[in-house]
C-alpha cells in the first residue's frame, strides 16, 4: 500500500477504535472490522495481523467475535489454504445488530437485578423494624422507576426491530 493511503487507513482505524471505546465496544474489534471494511479483497489472518501490528492469535480470537456478530465471514480464496475474511459491507446492519444485541443483554441483566432485589427485600421484610420497612419501601419505589426505564428500553428495542 502506498504510504499516503496507509496513513489514511491507519488514521481511519484509530478514529473508529476511539469512537467504539466511547460506546463501550472493543476498540480492537472495531479496528479489525474497519480494516476488512476498507479492503476490497478478503484478507488472511497473517495480513490482518501485520496491518494492525497485532498477534495472529489476538486477530483470530477477535475475528470470531466479529463472525458471531455477523460482521465478517470466512471466504475461500482459490489456491490458498489460509483462512481469509471479508467484512459485511452493510455497516448500518452490522452496527444496528450489535447495538440491539447489547441492549437486549442489558435489559436481561436489569430484569435479573430487579427480580433479585425485589425478592431479597420481600424476604427480609418480616424481620425489619418500622424504620427499616420505610427504607425498604423507598428501595421498592426506586426499583419501580428502574423497571419503568427497562420497559421503555424494551419497547424502543421492539420498535427498532420492526424498523430494521
Amino acid at each position: 500500500m502506498k504510504n499516503g493511503l496507509e496513513e489514511i487507513q491507519n488514521r481511519f482505524l484509530e478514529s473508529i477504535s476511539r469512537m467504539s471505546d466511547d460506546f463501550g465496544l472493543n476498540g480492537f474489534v472495531a479496528k479489525l472490522y474497519g480494516l476488512l471494511y476498507l479492503n476490497a479483497k478478503p484478507l488472511s489472518l497473517d495480513e490482518i495481523a501485520e496491518a494492525l501490528g497485532a498477534s495472529k492469535g489476538n486477530v483470530s480470537l477477535n475475528i470470531r467475535e466479529l463472525e458471531n456478530w455477523g460482521a465478517v465471514r470466512k471466504v475461500w480464496v482459490k489456491g490458498s489454504r489460509k483462512d481469509y475474511y471479508e467484512a459485511d459491507p452493510d455497516i448500518k446492519k452490522v452496527l444496528s445488530n450489535k447495538l440491539k444485541s447489547a441492549l437486549e443483554k442489558r435489559i436481561i441483566q436489569i430484569s435479573g437485578m430487579i427480580e433479585e432485589f425485589n425478592s431479597t427485600i420481600m424476604k427480609a421484610n418480616g424481620e425489619l423494624n418500622e424504620e427499616e420497612k420505610a427504607i425498604a419501601s423507598g428501595y421498592l419505589e426506586r426499583l419501580k422507576k428502574i423497571e419503568e426505564l427497562k420497559t421503555m428500553a424494551a419497547t424502543a428495542l421492539a420498535f427498532a426491530n420492526k424498523l430494521l
